[in-house]
């Protein structure tokens, strides 16, 4: 029998001083309302606490001190006690105008997972399409970079799905600008002064400013009769989320043109500083592996039949190959450390035996439950856990020992499968597999991301030929808790359109 709810070991243990290292600022400004999570409570208990179901502070510390936005406006975000969900919590007084918990988090759902991710997905498939056809790629061409490849095709193709193309036309550096952004984005995280840091602060600003100059073009140019029939796109504003944005956040206190340039900024880099490199690792992985390779080939031209991989039904197309499936959950779980930040404003949130204090700040790292040897599958060490095994999230039935977690610590279910083939499933993985976060305030973009990811990998493993030459990807540590990490070299590879 468990004793009485108890507070958690004292602030900032081992896990939580990677971040604070990573971050004096951070750490300054949680200093004492830190709470370990290396504490055993974890599983799925933290993301169904409607209390816990808030990530606002954190988007209020990357608003400020990554994206330069202005403290006072900033303000509304760490007084923002109203909670994500449609109606606010009845403790608050937040007015509606200022309920900026509630506008990022509907806003961004509604775009990304909501009525605009079908067309957003349709924009992207057929830009992807158009931009490899583009390339003259009948024989051999070397290039010096798989990555610089991926922010050419992915990149540009998955921010114009969002901004659209007048963003671009603007600013016709735009897509190469946010990857050169993505690279000195993690030097803001210690808050130094301008001073030190005149040319990113100078950069970052460049880019703040382009933002405001396609809103005073998109406030004299846009008009209703130029969105489309479905309500969400149009040449001027691109996807509808963008639109929407605009009108919502204008309403709250102090967020002027150049606050919400910042919020914005901070939307484009989301949209694509881990989608880029997590799609090129799919790939890297798929063309590494020629009998990887084969199957991956022929589980989808059994899924395409007579059809071509350009008329697929993306939304479909991504349930219907579970290798693809697998491969992109083994990517994500592989490269994704990330830490999400939570915290109850009004109640003290009960975690098994352990206790939430209100006001105190949780702090969960993705890393080390995507490392856990003891959690997930190894086929008795056959793929440790640092290695990439594109089968570890596939379940065949005729084989107890698959799945993707430990034969040794999976719970029995009573669901009953019907199934005769091998097939995708993230069953048990509740709380470790966590590369969006979790709970009600989970990444909204992680149902686009996992199109891009295996509409791409689809694409290329079927249209071409790559070959790499690297073995192993090497990594620096400068990106580590914002995704994925970034490479320490380029990959250099050759690719070749395949004869149909």
């Amino acid at each position: 029998m468990e004793g009485p709810s108890r507070l958690p070991p004292p602030t900032v243990v081992r896990l939580v001083t990677n971040y604070a290292g990573f971050s004096p600022n951070l750490y300054r400004n949680y200093s004492g309302r830190l709470t370990s999570n290396r504490v055993e409570i974890m599983g799925t208990t933290i993301f169904k606490a409607p209390a816990l179901s808030s990530s606002i502070e954190m988007y209020g510390w990357v608003n400020s001190t990554l994206l330069g936005a202005s403290r006072k406006a900033m303000g509304l975000y760490y007084k923002d006690n109203s909670g994500p969900f449609p109606q606010p919590h009845p403790k608050s007084n937040i007015k509606p105008h200022n309920r900026v918990d509630y506008i990022t988090h509907h806003g961004i759902f509604r775009g990304l997972t909501g009525p605009g991710l079908q067309p957003t997905t349709i924009r992207y498939t057929q830009d992807l399409c158009r931009c490899m056809q583009a390339m003259d790629l009948k024989e051999w061409v070397q290039m010096p970079d798989l990555m610089d490849f991926f922010r050419e095709v992915v990149g540009a193709g998955t921010l114009k799905a969002v901004v659209g193309p007048t963003m671009f036309r603007l600013n016709p550096t735009f897509a190469r600008d946010m990857f050169r952004f993505d690279k000195i984005f993690p030097s803001f995280a210690p808050g130094f002064p301008r001073l030190m840091m005149s040319g990113s602060y100078a950069f970052r600003d460049k880019l703040a400013n382009d933002f405001k100059k396609w809103y005073q073009y998109a406030n004299n140019h846009f008009d209703e009769s130029l969105v489309d029939e479905d309500g969400e796109w149009d040449p001027i504003w691109g996807s509808s989320m963008m639109r929407q944005r605009q009108s919502a956040f204008s309403q709250a206190d102090h967020h002027d043109d150049e606050t919400i340039a910042r919020i914005d900024l901070g939307l484009a880099w989301a949209t694509i500083g881990n989608i880029v490199p997590l799609s090129m690792f799919a790939v890297f992985h798929v063309f590494k592996d020629k009998e990887l390779q084969r199957r991956v080939r022929r589980e989808i031209q059994d899924n395409l039949g007579d059809q071509k991989i350009e008329q697929v039904d993306v939304a479909k197309f991504v349930k219907a190959v579970p290798l693809l499936s697998s491969i992109y959950a083994e990517t994500l779980r592989l490269y994704v450390k990330v830490y999400s930040l939570y915290r109850s404003p009004h109640d003290d949130v009960q975690l098994g035996r352990w206790v939430l204090p209100k006001g105190a700040v949780a702090v969960l790292n993705s890393g080390p439950s995507h490392m856990d040897p003891t959690f997930w599958n190894t086929m008795d060490g056959k793929h440790p856990v640092d290695s990439f095994w594109a089968d570890r999230f596939l379940v065949d039935p005729s084989d107890p020992q698959s799945g993707p977690v430990n034969p040794e610590c999976r719970e029995t279910t009573a669901e009953k499968r019907t199934a005769t083939k091998p097939y995708f499933s993230t069953e048990g993985c509740e709380g470790a597999w966590i590369p969006y976060g979790g709970g009600y305030s989970m990444c909204p973009g992680r149902f686009i991301a996992k199109s891009v990811l295996v509409f791409t990998t689809a694409l290329l493993v079927s249209k071409y030929d790559i070959e790499i030459d690297c073995d192993k990807p090497r990594f620096t540590n400068k990106r580590y808790g914002m995704g994925v990490e970034d490479l320490k070299y380029p990959i250099p590879f050759r690719i070749k359109r395949r004869v149909d």
